[in-house]
């Protein structure tokens, strides 16, 4: 059996429940009750703590952080596979020139990776160089 209970609220409240209650059909007093029983419903007499609720999210945001770490991972593992299938191993004699070459192209790959970070730009959009050289930065990294 339903009691009668008085309630009194900001007029703005009203209105914005009372325009809610007639688009729905529904009476005033329906609309708070399912708004009260959301809130404070639970057999249990507990509320879902607004703490627990962002923790909820802050966890769904860690998986899903998570996932793509794991994603990057892979096609990073599966791009190192391929490259190693399909690049012959190098002559002995040219090993010890290709070490420094290769020593080299890691420097100037490094000051890329930290200019794009201090620039605060995404690494994963390719932007030409805006220098008048016709080797670009990521052309630099590439030689």
């Amino acid at each position: 059996m339903a009691r009668k209970i008085t309630i009194y609220m900001p007029g703005d409240l009203e209105d914005r429940i009372g325009d809610i209650a007639t688009r729905q059909g529904r009476s005033v007093s329906s609309i708070i009750v399912e708004a009260v029983q959301a809130r404070y419903g639970r057999k249990d007499g507990d509320q879902i703590d607004p703490a627990l609720r962002q923790v909820a999210r802050m966890e769904a945001r860690l998986d899903k952080a998570i996932r793509d770490n794991i994603m990057v991972k892979e096609a990073l593992l599966l791009f190192v596979r391929v490259w190693l299938e399909h690049n012959p191993p190098l002559d002995e004699h040219l090993e010890e020139s290709a070490a420094a070459s290769a020593a080299a192209r890691f420097e100037r790959f490094l000051d890329f990776i930290a200019q794009a970070i201090s620039s605060g730009r995404s690494l994963a959009i390719f932007e030409p160089a805006s220098t008048s050289s016709s080797n670009g930065a990521l052309e630099e990294v590439a030689s």
